[in-house]
This record gives structure tokens, C-alpha cells and sequence, in this order.
């Protein structure tokens, strides 16, 4: 029996019983006030006590079939509570799976392109090496060839195939 159902019939039971002692009270009041008779009292007294304990019997009865009845209305809302719990944890369960594999997902995205970034910095960096690296002369060499000027390499190249040449005419007059 729950525990406050229990406290209630208990509280019943403590107004509706009456001991013999309350009874004789009772009854020694209602003689002194003229409303009892003092040989009918010892009557009286029986009949009272008699008629608590018929009392209590029909409150401790009345308490017990509500309780029951409220027990009985009471396991349908359980049983609904308990699947509801059960929905809840099997979703709880079910959205922690599915977040933690989202969050498996972004990490390695995160890796991914943290390992991406870093080679691009390491290629940046290796192109500045490069570029503060070079010699005055390496830097002359790479501009004259975005204006398209001829450099050292190419005058050279350029006096050799026209050295080549001349000895060639040079063999056919002759």
C-alpha cells in the first residue's frame, strides 16, 4: 500500500477508534448533563464501542477498495510512464551514436584540412626560402626573362650558333 494511502487510514482509524476509557468520558458526561441515564451507562458504553469498531471496520474497508481501485487505475499511467522512460533512454541512446559519429566526421575533417594547411605553409614557406635565398644576379636573371630580354645564357647560346655559322660559310667558300 503506498505510503500515503497508508497514512491516511491510519489517521481514519485514529478518529474513528475509541477506547473504552474515551467511551466511559463520553458516556459520564452525557450522565452528568442529564441526557443518560447512570444504569444505562455501562449499556451505552458497549453500544458505542460497538458501534466505533463497525466504524472503523467500514473505513479500513472503504480505504482498502479505493486503494486498490486507484492501484488499478494507477498501472496503466506505469506502464505508459515506463515505455515514455523507455522511449526517451532509447533516444537518448540513439542521439548520442548518431552525435558521436558527427563528431568522428568533423575531427577527421579537421585533421584533414589541418594536414592540407600545414603542407600549404610548408610550400609557402619553401617559395619564400626560395625567393630571400637568391642571388642578386639569380634575380636580374629572372626578371630580364619576364621583360623577355636575353640573358647571359642566351647571348652565349646565341654567339655559339652564330660562331657555328660563320665556320660552316666559311667551309662552303672555301
Amino acid at each position: 500500500m503506498p505510503k500515503v494511502f497508508k497514512e491516511a487510514y491510519l489517521a481514519s482509524l485514529g478518529i474513528v477508534s475509541m477506547t473504552y476509557e474515551k467511551a466511559a468520558n463520553v458516556a459520564k458526561s452525557l450522565v452528568e448533563k442529564g441526557e443518560l441515564a447512570g444504569e444505562r451507562q455501562q449499556k451505552f458504553i458497549t453500544d458505542l464501542l460497538e458501534e466505533a469498531k463497525k466504524n472503523t471496520s467500514e473505513v479500513s474497508k472503504i480505504i482498502s477498495e479505493r486503494v486498490e481501485h486507484l492501484a488499478e487505475k494507477g498501472q496503466p499511467i506505469k506502464e505508459k510512464q515506463d515505455q515514455l522512460i523507455k522511449g526517451l533512454t532509447d533516444s537518448a541512446k540513439k542521439s548520442a551514436v548518431i552525435t558521436q559519429e558527427k563528431l568522428k566526421g568533423i575531427v577527421l575533417e579537421v585533421v584533414k584540412k589541418g594536414s592540407e594547411v600545414k603542407e600549404k605553409q610548408q610550400n609557402a614557406l619553401k617559395g619564400l626560402k626560395e625567393k630571400v635565398t637568391k642571388t642578386d644576379e639569380e634575380k636580374i636573371q629572372e626578371a630580364l626573362c619576364k621583360l623577355n630580354v636575353p640573358t647571359k645564357e642566351d647571348l652565349n647560346e646565341i654567339r655559339d650558333k652564330l660562331d657555328i655559322l660563320i665556320e660552316e660559310m666559311k667551309k662552303e667558300g672555301e
